[in-house]
């Protein structure tokens, strides 16, 4: 098997690369494995390596779990691109090969990483757990570059990340999310939608038109049918000298503005 594979399909690897560090796992020898309880996600892993190696995986289901196998020549390919970010039990390391990857790629990767050992609950907190220190704090690091605020605390001998409050929970939804039609992404849009926030409930409803379609403010202002002064201090906040001001979705790193000849235009921020 070629080590060789192009820019396309390291992009498509991320997803992958995400499951490994969750509920997966490479051997010393390289052979690749990946366990899970759900359906779902034992399809996105299987569908994004078939998008890489055309090879069929061993799976044996069991009644609570299906496990999945591919051969060593898999995994030897993966570290000679990753390096051996997993080469037994516990020896998961964040390499300089994915530290160095473009920020895009490792928001797919964490997309998969939370989808396997992330949790939305009830109270609002997005968490995920790992026994290695040096992984949860590469999450951390990640989440600090999209402007996503998170705690870390050790649980249990092992160390916990969560993400709670409203602005955080949207961007994280924005930005990294769980993968579409998962249950944790239903759960964490219900959630979001339920907190009673007038305030950032009008902001979540620009977002969403933003997704659509980069617009101005008249026609976000046509669409809400709201005054074009209250779309301006959404997306650039209010300046206040008295009351606290109020951080717009710009401020927030949610959105981005690009002049076009002397209109501005909005946009989601990637």
């Amino acid at each position: 098997m070629s080590n060789e594979i192009g820019n396309k399909k390291i992009d498509k690897l991320a997803l992958v690369i995400g499951h490994i560090y969750g509920d997966g796992g490479i051997t010393s020898k390289g052979r690749i494995h990946y366990c899970n309880s759900e359906d779902f996600l034992i399809k996105e892993f299987v569908s994004s390596m078939s998008k890489v190696f055309e090879v069929k995986p061993w799976i044996n289901k069991e009644p609570n779990v299906t496990r999945i196998k591919y051969r060593v020549e898999i995994g030897r390919v993966l570290w000679s691109i990753f390096g051996k970010f997993s080469s037994g039990k516990d020896t998961k390391i964040i390499t300089k090969e994915i530290q160095n990857m473009p920020l895009k790629w490792k928001i797919k990767m964490l997309r998969a990483w939370f989808n396997d050992d992330g949790s939305v609950s009830k109270y609002g907190v997005v968490a995920i757990k790992q026994k290695l220190k040096p992984l949860i704090l590469f999450i951390k690091e990640t989440l600090d570059e999209l402007q996503i605020k998170s705690q870390i605390m050790e649980d249990h001998g092992k160390w916990l990340l969560r993400i709670c409050g409203y602005e955080n929970l949207v961007k994280f939804r924005d930005k990294i999310n769980f993968s579409k039609g998962y249950r944790k992404a239903k759960a964490l849009n219900e959630i979001i939608n339920n907190i009673k926030n007038p305030h950032f409930q009008m902001k979540n409803r620009i977002l969403e038109l933003l997704k659509d379609s980069p617009k101005t403010r008249k026609e976000l202002a046509t669409s809400l049918k709201i005054e074009l002064g209250t779309i301006y201090g959404h997306l650039h906040g209010w300046k206040r000298k008295i009351r606290k001001s109020n951080l717009g979705l710009i401020d927030l790193g949610l959105v981005k503005i690009k002049k076009e000849g002397r209109i501005n235009v909005y946009s989601v921020q990637c």
